[in-house]
């Protein structure tokens, strides 16, 4: 059964996947013909691009982690919820399970669902228990892996059946329109590698520099792009002096063009520890660029070993350096790849069809 109404709840300040995820399904959930509403925090991101906004209603509101504590806060959004006719609420973060959760309950919101979108367990504390079993009717995931994570301190915390899958979704469309441009002008025969990630330790981008070592002793000319910022930029810049990679290396600080950036790129590199789900991957992807990554959390989900790209053994920097070079060596193959990449893209993880498992889950 089609709710009346959907809640897209998500009180995170920045602007990041969780709240792209949101905004994309809301407006998608308002053209397919839902009535859609919107609660986010006072001052967020999410809030102000959803502002003015035809066929949605947006609450702002403060939200913080001992909000579900404020019997004021919970009355004013179990009001919202009434109002509108809140037939499901999809909440983003613990804080928004806790306060959202409960006044969704109040409220009596027949469907209360939460979106795990990181790969990290759920702990097993007595309100995470009591949410779970008594608030929340259902859980979507992203991937594979952050289901496995979130049972990972309790495999009874959530019955099987009411877990449901929900890839993060791209949007085809609205990237094949964007223009390009050359971010990076090409030197005689070199091969250009990118990595586009905050430059955090879950990124990995160490070990890529460990990679570029080993492919400075082969005889292609070669250059690993970094698109990104974050707390290890100058810790990262001085590992390259030490590691004497930094005349192949092109610190690019925080790119806004994404696929300006991997249109002049011939392989993209993501070394990531693990992922809740790789949006950065899956652009690639789009773009026809092969992935190099390590095999691990739901980045295997997403990569195909040697059809879309290669997968390693997770800080085995030689295989990651020979997996490198099996590409840079090799046109076709990249090209080969990248096709593959493409039409694995359309078939999973296009928006329609996200949208659509979300549907699903909805009218379970």
């Amino acid at each position: 059964m089609r709710p009346g109404c959907i809640c897209f709840f998500n009180s995170n300040r920045a602007w990041g996947g969780g709240e792209n995820w949101n905004l994309e399904n809301a407006l998608l959930a308002r053209d397919k013909g839902y009535r859609v509403c919107v609660v986010a925090n006072r001052e967020s991101a999410l809030a102000d691009r959803l502002e003015g906004q035809p066929g949605i209603t947006l609450l702002r509101v403060a939200i913080h982690t001992l909000s579900f504590l404020n019997p004021m806060t919970l009355l004013r959004l179990a009001r919202f919820f009434r109002e509108q006719g809140v037939e499901a609420v999809i909440l983003a973060l613990p804080s928004d399970m806790k306060a959202g959760g409960l006044a969704a309950r109040i409220a009596g919101v027949r469907d209360i669902i939460y979106r795990r979108g990181i790969a990290v367990p759920v702990r097993d504390r007595f309100i995470n228990r009591l949410l779970f079993k008594h608030v929340l009717t259902k859980l979507v995931v992203n991937s594979l892996s952050t289901r496995n994570s979130v049972l990972a301190e309790n495999k009874r915390l959530m019955a099987p059946e009411r877990i449901h899958l929900v890839h993060c979704g791209f949007n085809v469309a609205a990237f094949d329109a964007l223009p390009t441009r050359t971010l990076v002008k090409r030197r005689p025969g070199e091969i250009l590698i990118g990595n586009a990630a905050r430059l955090t330790r879950q990124k990995g981008q160490k070990l890529l520099l460990d990679a570029a070592a080993l492919l400075k002793r082969q005889p292609i000319p070669f250059r690993i792009l970094i698109a990104g910022s974050g707390e290890l930029e100058q810790e990262l810049k001085d590992y390259a002096r030490a590691r004497d990679v930094d005349d192949v290396l092109l610190f690019l600080g925080f790119v806004t063009d994404m696929k300006s950036f991997l249109s002049n790129i011939d392989i993209f590199a993501l070394p990531s520890l693990w992922e809740g789900f790789g949006q950065a991957q899956v652009e690639a992807m789009m773009q026809k660029i092969p992935v190099v990554a390590w095999d691990v959390s739901s980045i295997p989900e997403v990569v195909v070993h040697e059809e879309t790209g290669y997968l390693c053994a997770a800080l085995d920097t030689e295989c990651y350096a020979a997996r490198l070079l099996a590409l840079m060596q090799d046109e076709g193959l990249r090209r080969k790849m990248g096709e593959n990449g493409r039409a694995r893209v359309l078939e999973h993880f296009e928006m329609q069809k996200t949208f659509a498992d979300l549907e699903r889950c909805l009218r379970a």
